[in-house]
């Protein structure tokens, strides 16, 4: 166990500390077997191919691009638009889950933690339809019950 460990990186802090234990339990004379599965860890940590401890992949976001999983339709258009629009993008196929969940949170007032109910995405669009639907029933109820208080006034 005497093989150089690169200090300079995170993976050479975690070595080190995993060479410690190692020395430990040797030292409190553990298993003969554990002791060797461990002593091949090591060695196989320490190779080339042991390239997975290296933090790559995922460049850290600096803040000005856009997250990579917002929605494309703003809340100016969503409080603007019609329920005959709301439907024709909910009825659209393209429409993303994304969308789709952005219009029930903040349109319908669905709760977010509730979107994990929803488990693909097209129960999501059979509830958006059936809020457009009950929407439309509130409107037509608040329209006639105008209608009907407004002739009340005028007998």
């Amino acid at each position: 166990m005497t093989e150089r460990i690169p200090d300079d990186s995170e993976s050479g802090v975690l070595l080190k500390v995993l060479t410690a234990h190692y020395h430990a339990l040797a030292c409190a004379r553990s298993d003969e077997t554990v002791l060797k599965q461990y002593a091949a860890l090591l060695r196989f940590l320490r190779s080339k191919h042991a390239s997975f401890l290296e933090e790559h992949g995922k460049p850290k976001r600096t803040g000005t691009e856009r997250p990579l999983l917002s929605p494309t339709i703003n809340e100016d258009e969503l409080r603007n638009a019609s329920l005959d629009e709301l439907e024709r993008i909910v009825s659209d196929g393209g429409t993303s889950r994304k969308n789709l969940e952005f219009i029930a949170i903040q349109r319908f007032s669905v709760p977010r933690g509730s979107m994990r109910s929803f488990s693909n995405k097209q129960m999501l669009v059979d509830k958006l339809r059936t809020l457009i639907r009950n929407e439309r029933t509130h409107e037509t109820i608040g329209a006639v019950a105008r209608g009907q208080s407004t002739s009340r006034t005028d007998s």
